[in-house]
């Protein structure tokens, strides 16, 4: 099965619905911390041993439900920002319903349904997993046997939800356990008003707490170790701190089935999920621009970035700045660059960046070419719009700079990404085909 992980490379982190389902700041009650005095129940047990017995609990236990929400703090302006994402798990003896990112699986009678939730992607085209039902418990690796399904959940802000691992793991979380981790008590903390003890595992460079209900036997808190990411591509990185909170765990038994998120609409049943084909190419492609001319005869191509106030689009100058510095001096003859910046923007652009900058008083310029802030363009010396990138960031760079080439070498580079996105789509309808499953 898909295991919390120890560690957790450095990331981009976009926050936006289509990647992490952000939702507002939990609201929980999270009472100050009180001096550490170690009550009379955790003082016949180790700390290690009280956390390999809480997490031990949930593999026999029959039921199991939270809220739980899985979120991030940074600092933005010197003020500090929350973003969460569900990370919620309803357990009932073999009946499960998980609802983790943009992921939603439930588990009963009637077999798995699996689908995603994103509305940029029309609820991921609307593809529902269906299978066959699964025999007793279900275990993590039956829950997440699709690729798809496995690979956002293990890529959402802090991993796959623990309590998976915990619920259906004969060994939960193992690793911790390792005889060179440190693990010892911490203070205790009043979370959902209940008294809760914390415990620290000291993983070589990485710390985990565990903010543990001992008079229920139950997890309500995890701080993770903290990454240090760009919070979009580009971006200088920053310290970014990441939790877990189990709002409202219990073992108690239900006495109502949970509250489903509803399928798509027009749902297409799969038996696995398809990838979906890429983007329609832009509509500006291949399309001129009125009053776009280049006036030097050498140079073929104009290459523009536009930023905003938004200081997350100063990333994209920041690129195109370090990209440019390592063109040779043939290519920074043949092709025009710029920044195009908003008239209210024109001052956050740093020093740094000798990238000629263009103001847009108006904004008309951006408009006509269809640039969103962050975004970047290839227009070649008759006006026309030959590659356009909607987020321009060192990940795109090679995508980038294979259409120059293309463009300079005389490849008609629109009309072969139109042709090339209609055969992808064919064959995109043609795998959902494959794959159907009757509504019967």
């Amino acid at each position: 099965m898909i295991r919390f992980r120890l560690c957790r490379p450095a990331i981009y982190l976009v926050f936006a619905a289509t990647i992490v389902g952000c939702g507002p700041p939990l609201t929980d009650d999270l009472e100050p911390l009180v001096p550490v005095v170690q009550p009379a129940s955790f003082a016949a047990i180790s700390a290690r041993d009280l956390l390999g017995e809480t997490l031990s609990r949930y593999a026999s236990a029959a039921s199991y439900r939270d809220n739980g929400r899985a979120q991030i703090r940074y600092q933005n302006g010197g003020s500090t920002e929350t973003r969460s994402a569900p990370m919620r798990v309803w357990l009932d003896r073999n009946e499960l319903y998980l609802e983790t990112y943009d992921v939603r699986l439930t588990s009963d009678p009637d077999g798995l349904t699996g689908w995603i939730a994103d509305p940029s992607t029309d609820n991921f085209d609307s593809q529902v997993l269906k299978s066959k039902p699964i025999p007793g418990r279900p275990t993590g690796a039956q829950l997440l046997a699709d690729p798809i399904l496995a690979g956002r959940v293990a890529a959402g802000l802090a991993g796959p939800p623990p309590q998976l691992e915990w619920l259906f793991s004969a060994e939960p979380m193992k690793a911790l356990f390792d005889p060179s981790h440190r693990i010892e008590f911490g203070p205790i903390q009043s979370i959902e008003r209940q008294t809760c003890r914390c415990v620290i595992v000291d993983a070589g460079e990485q710390r985990y707490q565990f903010w543990i209900d001992d008079r229920a036997g139950i997890v309500r808190r995890i701080d993770l170790p903290p990454i240090v990411a760009p919070l979009v591509p580009g971006a200088v990185p920053q310290p970014i701190q990441l939790s877990i909170d189990l709002v409202g765990a219990t073992f108690d038994a239900p006495n109502k089935p949970p509250a489903i998120e509803p399928l798509p609409k027009s749902p297409k049943l799969v038996s696995r999920l398809i990838p979906l084909p890429p983007p329609r190419p832009a509509r500006i492609l291949g399309t001129r621009v009125p009053g776009f001319r280049i006036k030097d005869g050498d140079q073929k191509l104009t290459f523009l970035v536009r930023v905003s106030v938004d200081t997350n689009t100063i990333a994209a100058a920041m690129t195109a700045q370090s990209w440019t510095d390592q063109w040779s001096d043939e290519l920074t003859t043949t092709i025009r660059t710029g920044v195009l910046v908003d008239a209210d923007a024109s001052r956050t652009i740093p020093a740094d960046v000798t990238v000629p900058v263009v103001v847009d008083k108006g904004g008309d310029f951006a408009k006509s070419l269809e640039m969103n802030p962050g975004s970047a363009v290839l227009v070649d010396a008759s006006g026309t719009v030959m590659w356009v990138d909607d987020q321009f960031s060192p990940a795109t760079l090679a995508s980038f700079g294979a259409a120059i080439s293309d463009v300079l070498s005389g490849v008609d580079v629109p009309d072969r990404l139109r042709t090339q996105w209609t055969e992808q789509l064919a064959a995109y309808d043609h795998a959902c085909g494959e794959v159907a499953v009757s509504s019967n």
